[in-house]
């Protein structure tokens, strides 16, 4: 009885916490200067949010939303990618490292902007109307078998003390093929037909290696080239522009204000997001905003409480009563159900410096500070 008793009274209290947390955020939401709608900004070209659903694939709905806008803003294309043709892909190249690295590669749904470019670097595109990832009716997703079957094959070529990378691979595509569908080897678009290659050559017409991605810790040297260290970096992608974390944050104000857009890798596990759904911000409580720095920064991503959980898009940036507000493109369940507005949230500039690890501009946001950057070419 004693201890049932010790059990509820701790559930009580943990009750209550929450309670007090709750009622202290929506008090610090309430007081201050904010925006409340997505007609208050003026964003990039974009297309409408789109919920991810029961997936991990954000990384790849922000980073192909991030390139449709920067289709429009070079050459004025519209064309809506698929979502889930980098996914497809994705796995296929993560179960052929798995086999080469004799299971120490990491293999997971989660993947980094860099997972969307490499893919269409080596096998190219497709507009959404060519391949739909086997939406449901209602038009999200849920790959939750999807995952089952492909870790049980994991779990399989371990036990078979990896066989050939051609077998593992096959096997791989038949449940990729299954429950995703396979992608299209030719299609038509606006009445000519394209393969994946042609249409990324063609139509996406981006110079791929005219995108830089850029992070903030004093893990590594500031204005070189570094690794993200994070899980999802599966590849071990070390070509990260380290800035320090004022740069870091002007440069991606400044670049939304010229007009760019950039997709963010953030962690949104902060209460103050995962309760209200709509703004990211840190509040007072928390930590007060003028000890938001790299070094607080630095602390939580060294105690796990800052982790790359997920990636979005930002598309447009404005001034509060002086302080800076982004809207964020969001393809998260959670950006959903708020009854305004679907698919987007609010985050404030302190959010973007203490909780956003990394993102992805084009270069000539960064022609400021080319002599500082030692490894860029």
């Amino acid at each position: 009885m004693k201890i049932k008793l010790l059990v509820l009274s701790f559930l009580l209290a943990n009750t209550l916490i929450a309670q007090s947390v709750e009622a202290a955020l929506e008090d610090y939401i309430n007081a201050i200067a904010k925006p409340k709608t997505v007609q208050e900004f003026e964003p990039a070209f974009h297309f409408s949010p789109v919920n991810q659903d029961t997936t991990s694939s954000c990384w790849s709905f922000a980073t192909l939303s991030f390139i449709e806008t920067e289709m429009n803003r070079l050459h004025n294309k519209h064309a809506k990618l698929a979502m889930m043709f980098p996914v497809y892909y994705g796995f296929v190249e993560k179960i052929k490292l798995y086999v080469s690295s004799k299971g120490e590669s990491r293999f997971s749904p989660g993947d980094l902007f860099s997972g969307v470019f490499d893919v269409i670097k080596k096998y190219g595109i497709v507009p959404i109307k060519a391949y739909t990832g086997d939406a449901r009716v209602c038009g999200t997703f849920n790959h939750s078998q999807l995952y089952e079957e492909l870790f049980a094959l994991t779990k399989k070529l371990k036990g078979e003390d990896f066989r050939d990378e051609k077998t593992a691979v096959a096997e791989a595509m038949e449940i990729l093929n299954k429950h995703l569908g396979n992608p299209p080897a030719k299609f038509e678009f606006e009445g000519k037909e394209y393969t994946p290659e042609s249409f990324r050559d063609e139509i996406v017409k981006l110079e791929w290696d005219n995108y830089m991605m850029v992070t903030s810790f004093n893990y590594a040297p500031f204005y070189e080239k570094v690794k993200l260290n994070v899980p999802d970096n599966w590849t071990g992608n070390s070509n990260y522009i380290n800035l320090p974390l004022d740069e870091f944050v002007n440069f991606l104000t400044a670049a939304i204000d010229k007009g760019y857009s950039a997709a963010i890798d953030a962690d949104i596990s902060e209460p103050a997001y995962s309760i209200n759904k709509e703004y990211c911000v840190v509040p007072s409580f928390d930590i007060e905003e003028k000890n938001i720095d790299q070094a607080a920064r630095e602390f939580r991503f060294n105690n796990g409480s800052t982790t790359d959980d997920h990636l979005m898009h930002i598309v447009a940036h404005k001034k509060i009563s002086g302080k800076d507000w982004f809207l964020v493109k969001d393809s998260w369940q959670t950006a959903f159900e708020t009854d305004s507005p679907k698919g987007y949230m609010f985050m404030d500039d302190n959010y973007i410096k203490l909780k956003v690890l990394a993102y992805v501009v084009h270069k000539d946001v960064l022609k400021e500070i080319e002599i500082k950057l030692k490894a860029v070419e």
